[in-house]
């Protein structure tokens, strides 16, 4: 394993399109560390995902897209990695997925069965919207106060945090945000998400080695 950085980020709808977006500064900053192997958009498919990972075998690999507890999609849903399928990708890796319930099964196994140190979501990863802002997703200032401190799980790992480390910082910036949600100086769509990113806090988990780091 090297310190090669694998991420994924399709772009086929609403959701996805916002992560896709909003992931661009982790890309950049990951390009600045070393070699990153970016799957954006039409990229992100299951060929790729495997040819990837077992040619460069990257130390740090970070999912955007759809998911379960059994699994994580890519670009339109296409499987990228499953219970039962091919979950060993994943193996003595550190992995952060920004899908909804793949940390409840899929997260916890590759953990105890593949020494992987895996961080996400046990539910539903909600990602709170403006609206009014849904063709313009980098000036949402409601999905601003949710991908700004999930954002910090990739920064921080790849900034040689551990992912211990990674996910206190999210939770902590998660919380600042709560609590501004709930201040007068929020506007009303962000003050009616705050619920939303609450239960995001709630669900966010690691499993494996804490102290992991690149």
């Amino acid at each position: 394993m090297n310190n090669c950085i694998l991420i994924t980020r399709p772009n086929h709808d609403l959701a996805t399109n916002y992560l896709c977006l909003w992931t661009e500064d982790v890309v950049k900053l990951s390009s600045t560390k070393g070699k990153t192997l970016d799957l954006r958009g039409r990229k992100a498919t299951a060929a790729n995902f495997k040819s990837y990972i077992e040619k460069h075998q990257p130390a740090f690999v970070f999912i955007n897209g759809h998911g379960s507890e059994l699994e994580i999609t890519g670009y339109d849903d296409e499987t990228l990695v499953k219970v039962g399928l091919n979950e060993y990708l994943l193996a003595n890796k550190i992995i952060y997925a920004r899908s909804c319930d793949a940390a409840r099964v899929l997260g916890e196994l590759v953990s105890k069965k593949h020494s992987a140190t895996f961080i996400g979501y046990r539910k539903s990863y909600i990602l709170g919207r403006n609206p009014l802002k849904l063709n313009h997703p980098l000036t949402d200032e409601v999905a601003k106060l949710f991908l700004e401190p999930s954002n910090l799980i990739a920064i921080s790992v790849i900034k040689g945090n551990t992912a211990c480390e990674a996910y206190k910082r999210s939770q902590e910036a998660m919380m600042k945000n709560f609590f501004f949600m709930l201040s007068s100086n929020a506007t009303f769509n962000q003050r009616d998400a705050a619920a939303y990113l609450w239960a995001n806090r709630r669900n966010q988990v690691v499993f494996g080695d804490e102290n992991a780091k690149l």
